[in-house]
């Protein structure tokens, strides 16, 4: 019962709270971030004549997504590793937030190198 104490107060810190939401929505907005900076890279790396800044952009977006489901990892572990309940309690709340931001951070870190194969094949300098 004291463990159980425990977490539900790690929970209810301002810095379990931070985690979770950060678990949340470090998948989403890496690849908007992502997709932002490249669009307005595309011109400069064509004009350089190298990608590299676009393949550097993929590797920040893609370490920051693969983080945010590390942190959803380690939280969801610290809730019990067990699925949500319905019943409205912070571990519950906790657990939930920690699959959602294990499965957004897979799917996006997913698109993410989805996005960068493209990247990799087609050359986006011949539609400017």
């Amino acid at each position: 019962m004291r463990e159980s104490a425990e977490r539900v107060h790690e929970f209810r810190e301002p810095r379990g709270i931070a985690s979770l939401w950060f678990s949340m929505l470090a998948g989403p907005v890496a690849w908007m971030l992502g997709l932002n900076a490249d669009y307005s890279l595309v011109r400069v790396a064509c004009a350089k004549g190298t990608m590299l800044p676009l393949h550097l952009v993929t590797l920040a977006t893609l370490a920051l997504a693969v983080a945010g489901g590390l942190v959803a990892w380690r939280d969801w572990q610290r809730a019990g590793r067990e699925w949500p309940g319905e019943a409205g309690t912070t571990l519950d709340r906790s657990r939930f937030m920690s699959v959602v931001g294990l499965m957004g951070s897979a799917l996006f870190a997913l698109t993410i190198v989805a996005q960068w194969l493209a990247k990799l094949f087609l050359d986006p300098c011949v539609a400017i």
